[in-house]
């Protein structure tokens, strides 16, 4: 059972995007993948196909241990690929737990307390919501890995800076397991002379951390959430679904 964070603190750098469709293309090699949507937006969730109603049980209620995993955890249109769901109400729970102690343990005790189900799942992702928030450090203390999604310009790689400091100081106080898994370049635009500018910064500066494999820019990518479809069912012969199975290939061998 791996458990990883998708975190950017700067929004824009489709990390839902990364978050489900590598998710998808983890499916596609054999592997059964839960993704846990921290996000209020709920994008995961609706990215899979899931239309929550009012009265459904999300990710709240499982981290507020108001409700078993099994009552929470909703299939997917795909087969071996669940979600936790959320929703707008999930960003509550921050003024909820705000003053209570070791409030940045609540998703990972939950997980904990859901062992014997969770251990079924090869994968577990955590889509984090796209700012340093009580629920982010959730979704860092909680994995034991970390993907940065960015995109190839100046201000992502600023907030490429925050997130490391941000990382670096979980693992120094809250969890000593995590690692940074590697930066994922998204939405490469190779006609940009930005584009190869700022990858070979991210190679100076990271070497190995960043992933060989890149995803492309892909017009597919951005309609397929419409459609409550992954890349794979949407377009599965485009630019995109080729980007995500190679890339899903490199963090099976960098998890190995």
């Amino acid at each position: 059972m791996n458990i990883i964070a998708f975190s950017n603190q700067k929004g824009g750098t489709g990390k839902t995007t990364i978050c489900v469709n590598l998710a998808s293309a983890l499916v596609k090699l054999k592997e059964r993948v839960l993704i846990i949507d921290l996000d209020p937006q709920g994008n995961s969730t609706v990215s899979v196909g899931i239309n929550l109603k009012p009265d459904d049980l999300t990710v709240s209620d499982f981290i507020l241990g108001q409700a078993r995993i099994e009552d929470v955890m909703v299939d997917s249109y795909i087969a071996d690929l669940s979600i936790i769901p959320s929703n707008p109400d999930l960003a509550h729970i921050e003024l909820e737990i705000a003053n209570r102690s070791k409030n940045q343990f609540y998703l990972k005790k939950a997980i904990e307390n859901a062992t014997e189900i969770l251990k079924s799942f090869d994968f577990i992702f955590i889509d984090c919501p796209p700012s340093l928030s009580l629920l982010t450090i959730n979704g860092l203390c909680a994995s034991r890995y970390v993907i940065i999604p960015v995109i190839a310009d100046y201000l992502s790689l600023q907030g490429l800076a925050n997130l490391l400091e941000t990382i670096d100081l979980v693992k120094k106080k809250l969890n000593p397991e995590i690692e940074i898994l590697g930066i994922v370049p998204n939405m490469l635009d190779y006609r940009l002379k930005i584009t190869e500018e700022s990858l070979e910064l991210l190679r100076q500066e990271f070497k190995d951390k960043l992933f060989k494999n890149g995803i492309k820019v892909c017009s597919r990518l951005r309609e397929c959430p419409s459609f409550g479809k992954t890349i794979f069912d949407y377009a599965k012969n485009s630019q995109g679904a080729i980007d995500f199975l190679n890339l899903a290939k490199e963090l099976k061998r960098r998890i190995k």
